[in-house]
């Protein structure tokens, strides 16, 4: 049974002399040096303790962080997609101006993605890249034995841009099931997942007003279980989370088959501001939330914003400006078209099956020993920790425009003593989108005077 309410009628969200403050700062783009790899974990991060966006890789993590059912698409100014990226279709790269596309290792992303040499690209379908368009995968991780991130493609290659693997293994023509393996039947574990999860008793409130959507913990459970219609969190930008116990992870079961359009604009999380770069919360909360779209037969995050959590949805196509923080697994196809937009691989606490998965031994045999690893719960009732209710200490977060320095670009790599067995390279990454730039666009296009006016775009074809 639903537990929505909704307040007064849904509107655009009007943000005004804050945000037109935060247009006024500069996108600066930063370098930073790469470590070698085999300076990462084989284990995962200590949940409550993942890390912020970084250059650095930290730890390795087998886990799916993108599912494309169908086909996956990444043009226009969309930058990268960090960690291992599965594709049933086909996948097309056609940058509209060129440039990289980063796969696997991104310039500045969770740091947790596999380790070196390790498959980051699958294909069922074939795989094309457009002239002009470099798709850039496991850039810099030159600590060996094994080098670069692997691609395996069922169909053939279409190579009119470049494809680089920086020493990983490339293999085409193999068919489907050859090159998917394992991930063959994962669209059926998601379906299965998402219907679990759907099934859960809410736990909290959630309340629509405006472009606000709060949910109400109640209670020490966990996870905290909430339910909202697709309508009544279709054109929503900020999301606001109360009296959640501490490390708890979050289940937002969204009913209904409707399109549902989203600009996400602001995160917070018991009084914290969490969806910016600075937040020193960032990784915890993008790994703790997971919305599940069970019957959306679309998804649109538009905007340049961060949306922070999992997202699982079964029956959908995803249309994405906005950079993801936290996986995506769409049963339908996903397009990546944004200005600098990126996919940044964090992992679900709540269940083993979308958590993170610890490579057993780390890139070059020779990384420190693991943070120690949470239990792993049941794959259909997921858990989460903590036991008290965390209240605000301060009023919830205003959504204002971020004014964190923006992602970090074209980091230089650490050269290796032996140089990589096979795959073409280059010298950088690409240059990975600040999360200021978008809102300049947007302040440009519509002009509004005295504040800024996001528009949620609304996608209403039905795919079935």
């Amino acid at each position: 049974m639903s537990k929505t309410v909704t307040v007064g009628p849904r509107t655009r969200v009007g943000v005004a002399a804050a945000l037109a403050l935060a247009l006024s700062v500069p996108c600066t783009a930063l370098a930073a040096p790469l470590a070698p790899a085999g300076e990462r974990s084989a284990g995962c991060p200590t949940p409550g303790k993942e890390p912020g966006i970084g250059h650095v890789p930290l730890f390795t993590d087998a886990g799916v962080a993108l599912y494309a059912g169908g086909d996956y698409t990444a043009d226009g100014g969309t930058a990268e997609a960090e960690g291992l990226l599965v594709v049933g279709g086909h996948a097309t790269f056609a940058k509209t101006a060129g440039g990289v596309f980063n796969v696997g290792r991104v310039g500045a992303g969770s740091g947790i993605l596999p380790a070196s040499g390790e498959l980051m690209l699958a294909v069922g379908g074939d795989l094309g890249i457009a002239k002009g368009t470099t798709v850039d995968v496991g850039h810099g991780l030159t600590a060996g034995p094994r080098y670069g991130g692997s691609v395996r493609v069922g169909g053939k290659i279409d190579e009119k841009g470049s494809l680089t693997t920086n020493g990983g293994s490339l293999s085409s023509g193999t068919g489907a099931r050859e090159a998917l393996g394992p991930y063959a039947a994962f669209g059926g574990t998601v379906r299965r997942e998402s219907a679990s999860l759907a099934a859960l008793r809410p736990t909290g409130t959630s309340v629509r007003s405006g472009g606000t959507v709060t949910f109400e913990g109640r209670g020490a459970a966990a996870p905290q279980v909430f339910e909202i219609s697709a309508g009544d969190i279709d054109g929503a930008s900020t999301f606001l989370f109360r009296s959640l116990p501490e490390g708890a992870a979050v289940v937002i079961n969204v009913k209904g088959g409707q399109a549902v359009g989203i600009s996400p604009l602001s995160v917070g999380i018991n009084g914290d501001r969490v969806d910016t770069y600075d937040s020193p919360r960032f990784g915890e909360a993008a790994s703790r939330i997971l919305y599940n779209f069970e019957e959306s037969a679309s998804i649109r995050l538009g905007g340049g914003g961060n949306f922070m959590g999992l997202i699982l949805a079964p029956e959908a196509d995803a249309d994405l400006t906005a950079s993801t923080n936290g996986r995506l697994y769409a049963g339908g196809d996903i397009r990546t078209h944004g200005a600098g937009n990126e996919s940044h691989n964090y992992p679900w606490v709540g269940s083993s099956v979308f958590g993170c998965e610890p490579t057993p031994e780390g890139p070059g045999g020779g990384a420190p020993q693991p943070e120690p690893s949470r239990p792993a719960p049941s794959p259909s009732r997921p858990g989460g920790g903590g036991a008290t209710p965390a209240q605000p200490a301060e009023p919830a977060p205003t959504p204002v425009a971020s004014t964190a320095t923006p992602s970090p670009s074209e980091p230089t790599p650490v050269p290796s003593t032996t140089p990589p067995a096979g795959g073409k390279r280059d010298g950088s990454l690409a240059t990975t989108g600040g999360q200021t730039a978008p809102y300049l666009l947007a302040a440009a296009a519509l002009g509004v005077p005295g504040g800024v006016f996001l528009l949620v775009p609304r996608r209403r074809r039905v795919r079935r």
